[in-house]
């Protein structure tokens, strides 16, 4: 039996053991380092990640988003204003806007000469362009003209962007009715305060993703927001009524000499303000409407409403005799004086001739209460409540305080304030059959697409006299244009009734009156039979003539033919009626229907008037100061035959602006380069 010899087992030498089991001491030392390095940078790490995203999540979520998404502004607009007759007054016009990004501008030297209109601009620009802001304006609403020049220079980091500003189509005709608005667009004044809610837009949104070429594309998950429009309005205004009374109100300023004068002319059956002026220096305040805002003593003007009292209590009957003194009424230490000298004359011819003698005696007759009383009925001393801001109360004290005098002095209009807007209306009660009326400037308000949302009613607000005495009073004003001192308003072919005034004006701070300074006025209505209009004309100051009959009196007529041809003829006898058919074509004068496009003209059905009898007359928008590309497009867009002359800026246009002319005639438009 053989056996198998097994090779020796090899030992290794002591020296190598202990070698080997240092090595592996020195490897594990090492690979716990290792390893605890590694735990420590991925704690690091951790914790980083846990700084960004937890702590800081929010923040860096909002610098992530800002890189890749684009927020844009869809501008919405804001509503458009139009007269009685759907004429535009007011409407957007698009401008450009530039704003610069700080940190992408290259040179902020060149921009902010670019943009600066003095050395102060040009430091604050440069300043803001030196800021962290993301966003800097650097100038709002430019028209195309100067737009165009700004974007030739490809100015670094500057961008601009798409906005409308507010445009007045008839430049400053009515303008104390209409209002401003801010360089937002947001109301300041007039009917653009007062009914801001309504003409104000929703600004719509959408979101942009960009990509590392900082290309923007539209994703689903980012649905547009829809810009809303504002409301639109129509007033109760009547722009080419307003047209002829601001003219022919300017020409009374000037040739009488005063420092100013208000207009209004209302619809005494409805409360509607169909026109609505003042003229006269600039005061420094931007656009205050001083017919509702300015109080002044009435004078003669009040003594109907003394005379409404004496007839509604039955005192007197219009056939009742009243001794004048024969010009001077003392009472107590005081003296009343009348222009002219008069003994006998009935109530009726008190209030033709105006006597402020009687009518002091028939104030007395009435009494201190009951002459407030009918003061306040009337509306005076209080607010009228009309749809536009900054309105005054007007000032009448407690009858408690009135002595003999003072009570004398209120039946002549002296020792009250009130506004024109106040006066107005109290003879518009009496032009109603003896109801009082809210005015109010505002018919309907609009959608963007033309409907009507709202229409607004007349208002009655209480019946101040029988119809029985308001006819009687309307009698006594008639026979004040006949044969009275009104009698510069008389026209031939129309019975107009009204009432001169003659007021001292009271020194600032009271304390008596100023010596040779009168507020003139004249208040009417035509035709007397029915009134469809009252007017009213206040003159400030008149110099060469101070008496309302003799100065307030011609305005009146002056304007009140020139407003018959917009009415037609329904007002007139037929001797008139024949006189405006000879002169229909020679007078650029009209009552033109101006509707909206076709889509949105049913929208107007509610308002139906009577055509003119002046057939393709259109008044011409003033288009002076806007480049030749807006005014091009403001007279296409009213389909006007125009001729174009230069470019530039629009410094003449043949007719004037704010007249009459034919549909057919071709109007000139002059520009220069500024």
């Amino acid at each position: 039996m053989s056996h198998k010899t097994r090779p020796p087992k090899l030992r290794r030498p002591p020296s190598y053991r202990r070698s080997r089991s240092s090595w592996t001491k020195f490897s594990r030392g090492r690979l716990v380092l290792i390893f605890a390095l590694g735990v420590f940078v991925w704690l690091l790490i951790f914790s980083r990640l846990f700084f960004i995203q937890i702590l800081k999540g929010a923040e860096y979520k909002k610098i992530a988003l800002r890189q890749y998404r684009q927020h844009i502004k869809l501008e919405a607009k804001r509503g458009t204003i139009y007269d009685r007759n759907g004429k535009e007054l007011v409407i957007n016009l698009p401008v450009k806007s530039f704003f610069a990004i700080p940190e992408s501008v290259g040179n902020p030297d060149q921009v902010a000469r670019a943009f600066s209109s003095s050395n102060s601009s040009y430091s604050q620009i440069k300043k803001n362009l030196r800021t962290r802001k993301n966003f800097v304006w650097l100038k709002r609403k430019v028209e195309k003209e100067e737009s165009q020049k700004i974007k030739k220079r490809k100015l670094e980091g500057v961008w601009a962007k798409n906005e409308t500003k507010r445009y007045h189509l008839y430049k400053d005709l009515a303008e104390e009715v209409l209002g401003f608005t801010d360089i937002d667009n947001r109301g300041l004044a007039g009917v653009e305060y007062q009914y801001n809610q309504y003409l104000a837009s929703n600004d719509g949104k959408a979101i942009f993703q960009r990509d590392g070429k900082r290309n923007s594309y539209q994703i689903a998950e980012y649905p547009l927001q829809e810009p809303e429009d504002g409301k639109s309005l129509v007033l109760t205004i009547d722009i080419e009524l307003q047209s002829i009374v601001e003219q022919e109100l300017k020409k009374g300023i000037e040739l009488t000499q005063a420092d100013g004068g208000c207009a209004i002319f209302m619809n005494p059956k409805t409360g509607e303000i169909l026109a609505m002026a003042y003229c006269g220096k600039d005061d420094g305040l931007p656009v205050r409407n001083r017919t509702i805002s300015d109080n002044f003593e009435p004078g003669s003007t009040f003594k109907i409403i003394t005379a409404a009292a004496a007839l509604e209590e039955g005192i007197l009957s219009p056939q009742d005799s009243i001794f004048a003194e024969k010009g001077e009424f003392r009472i107590g230490k005081r003296i009343v004086h009348d222009v002219k000298s008069y003994e006998w004359l009935t109530f009726k011819e008190s209030v033709i001739y105006s006597s402020n003698i009687a009518l002091s005696k028939i104030a007395m007759m009435v009494g201190k209460e009951k002459l407030y009383q009918y003061a306040c009925d009337f509306g005076i001393g209080k607010k009228t409540g009309i749809d536009l801001p900054g309105e005054a109360g007007g000032f009448i004290s407690s009858p408690k305080r009135w002595r003999d005098f003072v009570l004398s002095c209120v039946g002549f209009g002296q020792g009250i304030s009130l506004t024109a807007l106040q006066l107005v209306r109290a003879y518009s009660a009496i032009a109603n059959d003896g109801i009082l009326m809210k005015p109010y400037v505002v018919r309907a308000i609009l959608d963007g697409k033309g409907d009507t949302l709202k229409l607004v009613s007349p208002t009655p607000i209480r019946r101040v006299v029988s119809e029985e005495t308001a006819h009687l009073l309307v009698d006594f004003m008639k026979g004040v244009v006949s044969f009275g001192t009104g009698q510069k308003a008389k026209m031939e072919g129309l019975v107009i009734g009204g009432k001169t005034g003659t007021a001292q004006k009271a020194k600032p701070g009271g304390g008596g009156y100023e010596k040779d300074n009168y507020i003139a006025s004249f208040l009417g209505f035509f035709p007397a039979e029915d009134p469809q209009m009252v007017g009213l004309i206040t003159l400030d100051s008149p110099r060469k003539e101070h008496l309302g009959g003799l100065t307030a009196a011609p305005v009146f007529k002056n304007a009140t033919r020139r407003i018959i041809p917009l009415t037609g003829e329904s007002l007139l006898t037929g001797t008139a009626k024949n006189l405006l058919s000879s002169t229909t074509e020679k007078m650029q004068t009209g009552f033109i229907k101006q509707r909206f496009n076709q889509q949105n003209r049913h929208s107007f059905d509610l308002f139906s008037e009577p055509d003119s009898t002046l057939k393709g007359d259109i008044l011409i928008p003033d288009v002076r100061g806007m480049t030749a590309r807006e005014a091009v497009n403001i007279f296409v867009h009213k389909d006007l035959h125009f001729k174009l002359k230069g470019s530039g800026i629009v410094v003449t246009q043949i007719p004037e602006p704010n007249t009459l002319m034919n549909k057919d005639r071709v109007c000139i438009i002059e520009c220069q380069i500024k």
